[in-house]
């Protein structure tokens, strides 16, 4: 039977070749790692590494354990190196490189395609807003960016990441956001740990527990019994006072902005794009650019230091 480093090498024989004849014991146990590892295009053990580069000749070694000589090299470089490191070490002691967990600024993708965190991070970077685990897998299966055989991918996926988020800590390109969700940490999305933590627990129930109905706080306003519980619920409550807040909706379309319509000023009636939300933090997490919009109509508003104008409904209501 192929051990796992013949089937690499296997895949790729005219490089293989090439490191034959051109390195043959000249190459470092590092740099050897490096060569193998950018091949092999995922983690191996140090025990891989140690075969393929003595298979193919890579480094040259008169010790009597060319393993432990090539452990210890990766694990110093990893520790006196920190950042700047090639190499990091990834579950089940293998390693990786560095490049691969890093979210690259100018939009290069850091994780090999057909596996669970590459698909992960190429569904996250395509919705462009954190979704779950049962999303990610739908999402990658139907595009064909995920292979796998199991009978639990949506298991699978979840375990992955959240093994990735464990692993790497903050230089894991992943965050986890609630209970089942997951985003890029290029979002910045961070601070909103706890508010996605709070509206998760709102939605979210056990399998097996006894399905509840669930409302909002008593309002008894203008038709609607409870306060909203969802981004719908805003929609409704909002074309309820529309008129009283002094705009006009023109337009409801799926894609962001949700809405055109236009606010009477002292010059006139402008017009403005409008998006709804159940708290205005969620426009962050949804990665929503404020420039392309004027108003945020929301429930609550718990998001500070937004730089858009916020229509609070909570308390339009109780002014109304």
């Amino acid at each position: 039977m192929l051990q796992l480093h013949q089937i690499v090498f296997l895949l790729i024989p005219v490089r293989a070749q090439r490191y034959k004849d051109k390195n043959m014991g000249n190459v470092s146990f590092a740099e050897a790692a490096r060569q193998i590892l950018e091949q092999a295009r995922k983690p191996l053990t140090a025990e891989e590494i140690t075969r393929i580069a003595l298979e193919h000749e890579m480094i040259s070694t008169t010790g009597k354990t060319p393993l432990a000589t090539m452990c210890a090299r990766l694990y110093v470089d990893i520790k006196n190196r920190g950042d700047k490191s090639k190499f990091v070490k990834v579950n089940r002691g293998k390693f990786g490189l560095r490049e691969w967990y890093i979210a690259s600024a100018k939009g290069a993708r850091p994780l090999r395609p057909f596996t669970f965190r590459g698909a992960a991070y190429e569904v996250l970077a395509s919705e462009n807003r954190p979704l779950r685990t049962e999303e990610i897998t739908t999402v990658a299966l139907r595009k064909g960016l995920l292979r796998t055989a199991g009978k639990t991918p949506t298991a699978t996926m979840g375990a992955q990441l959240y093994t990735d988020i464990k692993t790497l800590g903050d230089k894991s390109i992943f965050v986890q956001l609630g209970k089942n969700k997951f985003g890029l940490r290029e979002w910045g999305l961070e601070v909103l740990k706890d508010e996605i933590d709070r509206s998760e627990s709102e939605r979210i129930f056990p399998v097996s527990a006894k399905k509840r109905s669930i409302v909002g706080d008593p309002i008894n306003f203008e038709g609607l019994i409870y306060g909203p519980l969802n981004e719908n619920g805003v929609i409704f409550l909002f074309s309820k006072i529309h008129d009283k807040l002094g705009i006009n909706i023109e337009a409801i379309q799926a894609s962001f902005p949700d809405a055109k319509g236009r606010r009477k000023t002292k010059k006139g009636w402008e017009d403005v794009w409008i998006e709804f939300e159940l708290r205005s933090s969620h426009f962050k997490a949804h990665n929503h650019d404020p420039k392309e919009c004027d108003i945020i109509v929301c429930w609550e508003n718990d998001w500070k230091d937004c730089p858009l104008t916020v229509i609070e409904l909570k308390s339009e209501i109780q002014r109304l």
